[in-house]
């Protein structure tokens, strides 16, 4: 493992950097998992903050514009990624300095065999209204992890988006992850039938992480309905919401925007699998 990037805690002073701190709405989760248990942080504690699931794909990497172009820095960061040995990662990162970074990545990787298999902007978007928005909660419920029914709705509900969510590998880990958040869930006929899943927080935001619909339930207005009462649950606790959203998705900024959210900014993902 690369020494460059050493273990720091949630409070090194890298986080007081003033260009960080102007970036950390667009990488609001490092901030609400700077102190969590399931995350590990890394940084050089000058330009580069990287942030890993300790049992799952995702990395967040902060760079300061000082590495834009910084060739040996970005190469360090791609081979300490790749020692990580991280199966199916998922790269955010400045849009900035994805162009250079994913070319850099795919070389340092071919001795394991990895491959750059996907990559696209992600919107980062805040709620743009003082006021909630009206929602009709009759059927929603708060999930309960430890409700063996609920449980079950829950695993139901993901398997039938499975395919779409591209979650086949990983769809106990996913459920488990999702269960262990607030979500809430919208039930008809026996049947979790629309979801909202709502993440970590900071001082200022807190995240909404999925509003999902089945597919046959569509377009009757249930992620409207769910999207609307999480805005409402997190602006309660005098946070503003924050998602983050693929920008090709057309149904799903159609929606962010019928909801009053704007973009602030974008992120880049970059997906890297085994070339086996």
């Amino acid at each position: 493992m690369s020494t460059v990037f050493e273990r720091i805690t949630g409070n090194d002073e890298i986080f007081s950097c003033k260009e960080y701190i102007s970036d950390s709405l667009i990488f609001n989760t490092i901030e609400s998992a700077r102190n969590d248990s399931i995350h590990e942080l890394y940084s050089d504690h000058k330009n580069v903050i990287i942030l890993r699931a300790k049992n799952g794909p995702r990395v967040w990497l902060w760079t300061s514009a000082a590495i834009k172009d910084d060739t040996s820095k970005l190469i360090d960061i791609c081979r300490f990624l790749r020692d990580c040995n991280i199966p199916k990662a998922e790269i955010y990162l400045k849009q900035e300095v994805a162009g250079n970074f994913s070319d850099l990545y795919a070389l340092t990787t071919l001795e394991i065999n990895y491959v750059v298999k996907d990559e696209f902007s992600i919107a980062v978007l805040t709620y743009n209204d003082k006021d909630p928005i009206k929602d009709n909660e009759s059927g929603i419920v708060l999930i309960d992890k430890n409700n063996s029914e609920h449980v079950k709705l829950v695993k139901d509900f993901y398997t039938s988006l499975m395919d779409e969510f591209r979650w086949k590998d990983k769809l106990d880990r996913k459920v488990k992850e999702y269960l262990e958040l607030e979500m809430y869930g919208y039930i008809k006929d026996n049947r979790l039938i629309a979801n909202s899943v709502i993440g970590g927080r900071t001082e200022d935001y807190q995240t909404i992480k999925s509003i999902a619909v089945l597919t046959d339930e569509r377009r009757k207005g249930y992620g409207y309905e769910m999207c609307a009462l999480a805005v409402n649950s997190i602006k309660q606790r005098g946070l503003t919401p924050v998602l983050y959203s693929h920008v090709g998705n057309q149904a799903a900024m159609a929606l962010w925007k019928k909801t009053h959210f704007k973009i602030q900014n974008k992120l880049y993902l970059l997906k890297i699998e085994n070339n086996d």
